[in-house]
């Protein structure tokens, strides 16, 4: 990276501490409680700066850094400060007006806290560090919340987030330069031609491929899944399948990537040979990955369409022929017990038999029937078979993507294999071994053709439906993607555990096997020991005799008369559909407009609204984005995804809840519940019968 990108936001840089506003009350008192000692040093100043000198103490020990505004700390956390220091109540702070005594304060809270000022000798130290981390493949933004602790762990005073920032970037561009030299001298020429094209614009077209290749992808479409196929194998066709780097961590591979799609091809074209050469293959590395997801996503909705069309094709179909078959059958019934009832002694012929029915009738009432029956027997699989022409028209090159199957897979393979040799022309027809357990009993009437042969139409589409459930499952998957791959190159294999078990403790900051159990047992104690601290500053329990015993009554008893309101009341609510609600209390508040997109994402995907409204649903309905793709037309999973990460976020859930709260509160049935300031929401208690080690009392109340 060049010393002219930043990666903070504006938060980060210019409020370094992030004052909590919405806490409970066990992070109050783990981050705010002031130990013995400590009240005793505070107790060592002037009694109007007691409360200041103990919101600098705890913010040192908790940020790193002396707090600038403490006006703007939590009432609650400053009246917890001073119910421990036997202060009287009091929402204001008194702050010394001289510098030298606010400098003199500093410098003695430092001394107590063992704290470091961050001189020339600490920078360096944390240059070398911060050149090791980068080059175990540290990401920048990732390396300042590690900085931060870092710095925090080594008792050293923390600079501003500018100063680490550029301290960051300036150690990162040199290792990435090293980084960057050396994929470069590992390129093929004829991977870095290839490449060279990709920035190229073609006569006669508006845009590069580099430039295509960053296109987000639309709804699956048999054209849509045409040119994504034409993507891939032209990122294929560089070559860099046979490119192996292992000196790029995934993280950083990403990062990379991300970094690449911020440049146009005139930009990259700027930049020095192997810069623009090592960003262009992360892309295209990642794109690979990319690419395959977005395949069989668009696969896996393809068809999910086409199926859900022929259902309810089907079900129209049904509903015809069930008023046509009624009246056949009444015909039939009616033409048999008039043949039945004839005399044994008169001769019957079909004269007298059309004068009760007429032929035109009777053979209109048969074909009725056997439509009938070929629709209940066969009609699903030969609406589906309609479809196979289209499927066609992009599902042969769709097989020739990398695919391997889980062990007890392997007639998925074969039956690839075998599409991939008659596309080809190595064989006629389907050979009668194929495999075929996996064709859906819906196309096994179809599956034979007059012949005795194999009907492709139905076999390859039974296939195609089958390759969509197994990538589902995981039972088949493709390796070189990101989402769909084997669950097994998730894990680690023993040798490689082996390998990276030191390492792994020491990144968990976990003890090793032999030391596990002294260390949980001298947590436990530590654990035990500030639980008995707390206990002393809580108002609902209390432990006498080693018993917990309760300080509140239990909730009030509700009258049956306030059930039975409720029931009337809700009774009389509406019933509405969930997305209904969410777009008429949106009309009402206006929340939507808080989800605006991140820092670098400042566009909207096409039907953001009715994307963003789903990707809500299926989080607050803990649906998921899959099932919810499924269930709305015109919505891809990519599409939820790329909503909720950037679009959904916690800034703008904060603020889109904080719109619908403050409306609420002005309704006039709110007036009822009190002022807004307190909630009972999960306040309850349930009572044991007998003590159970599941049955605990919840600290917050």
């Amino acid at each position: 990276m060049t010393t002219q990108e930043q990666f903070l936001s504006k938060r980060q840089r210019y409020q370094p501490i992030a004052l909590p506003q919405h806490f409970s009350d066990e992070e109050m008192v783990r981050d705010w409680m002031l130990s013995p000692s400590d009240i005793a040093e505070i107790a060592k100043y002037r009694h109007n700066f007691r409360l200041f000198i103990a919101i600098q103490l705890c913010a040192v020990r908790l940020y790193g850094r002396f707090l600038n505004h403490v006006h703007e700390l939590s009432p609650h956390i400053i009246s917890y400060l001073g119910q421990q220091l036997a202060l009287p109540p009091s929402l204001v702070v008194d702050v010394p007006e001289r510098k030298a005594t606010y400098t003199e304060h500093r410098h003695h809270i430092m001394t107590y806290l063992g704290f470091q000022k961050f001189d020339d000798q600490a920078q360096a130290q944390l240059e070398a560090w911060i050149e090791h981390e980068a080059q175990r493949g540290m990401l920048p933004d990732a390396l300042f919340q590690q900085v931060e602790q870092h710095l925090l762990d080594k008792r050293v005073l923390l600079p501003g987030p500018s100063v680490l920032e550029r301290l960051i970037i300036h150690v990162c561009s040199h290792v990435h330069v090293k980084l960057f030299e050396t994929v470069f001298s590992r390129l093929s020429p004829t991977l870095r031609q290839a490449i060279d094209q990709l920035l190229l614009v073609p006569d006669g077209e508006q845009h590069s491929a580099f430039y295509r290749l960053k296109e987000y992808p639309p709804a699956a479409s048999i054209a849509s899944i045409q040119a994504y196929l034409q993507r891939y194998h032209t990122v294929a066709e560089t070559g860099i399948d046979a490119l192996e780097i292992p000196i790029l961590t995934p993280e950083f591979l990403d990062y990379l990537a991300k970094q690449a799609k911020r440049y146009s091809a005139r930009d990259l074209k700027r930049f020095t040979d192997y810069k623009r050469y090592t960003l262009m293959l992360c892309f295209l590395l990642e794109t690979r990955t990319t690419l395959l997801d977005h395949l069989v996503t668009m696969h896996d909705q393809y068809l999910m369409e086409i199926t859900r069309q022929t259902h309810r094709a089907h079900e129209q179909k049904h509903r015809e022929l069930r008023k046509r078959q009624k009246r056949a059958i009444d015909v039939m019934l009616d033409t048999t017990d008039f043949l039945l009832e004839w005399p044994d002694d008169q001769p019957l012929s079909k004269h007298d038999l059309w004068q009760q029915v007429t032929e035109v009738t009777l053979r209109n009432s048969r074909h009725d029937l056997r439509e009938f029956q070929r629709l209940e027997e066969r009609g699903y699989g030969d609406l589906l078979l309609n479809r196979y022409p289209s499927l066609r028209k992009y599902f042969a090159d769709f097989l020739h993507l990398p695919f391997a199957a889980t062990p007890g897979n392997e007639p998925l393979l074969h039956a690839i294999d075998l599409v991939r040799q008659l596309d080809a022309g190595a064989l006629k027809r389907l050979p009668p071994t194929a495999p075929r357990s996996f064709v859906p009993h819906e196309l096994r009437r179809a599956l034979r053709d007059p012949t005795g042969q194999l009907n492709r139409n139905a076999w390859e589409m039974g296939l195609a439906l089958a390759i969509k459930d197994a990538l589902r499952s995981g039972d088949l998957y493709v390796p070189q993607s990101k989402q769909h791959v084997s669950f097994w190159d998730l894990t680690l294999s023993d040798p490689r555990w082996q390998e990276v078990k030191t390492s792994a403790c020491d990144d968990l900051q976990q003890p090793p096997k032999s030391e596990a159990q002294g260390v949980l047992a001298q947590q436990f104690h530590e654990a035990s020991d500030l639980a008995k601290q707390r206990f002393a500053f809580d108002n609902f329990a209390e432990i006498v005799d080693g018993k917990l015993k309760l300080k509140r009554y239990d909730k009030i008893v509700v009258p049956p008369a306030v059930t039975t309101l409720q029931k009337v009341i809700n009774a009389r609510l509406p019933l509405i559909r969930i997305e209904q609600l969410l777009m008429e209390v949106d009309h009402l508040t206006g929340f939507s407009r808080h989800f605006t997109p991140g820092q670098g994402h400042q566009s909207r995907p096409a039907h953001f609204y009715k994307t963003l409204l789903a990707a809500l649903i299926s989080q607050a309905t803990n649906l998921g984005v899959v099932s919810m793709s499924a269930s709305v037309q015109g919505i891809s999973v990519d599409m939820l995804r790329h909503v909720l990460h950037h679009f959904v976020r916690e800034e703008t859930l904060t603020a889109a809840s904080a719109e619908i709260v403050n409306r609420h509160h002005t309704l006039p049935l709110s007036a009822m519940h009190g002022t807004g300031t307190l909630s009972s929401s999960d306040a309850q208690r349930f009572g044991m019968r007998a003590s159970s080690l599941l049955a605990s009392y919840y600290p917050r109340y």
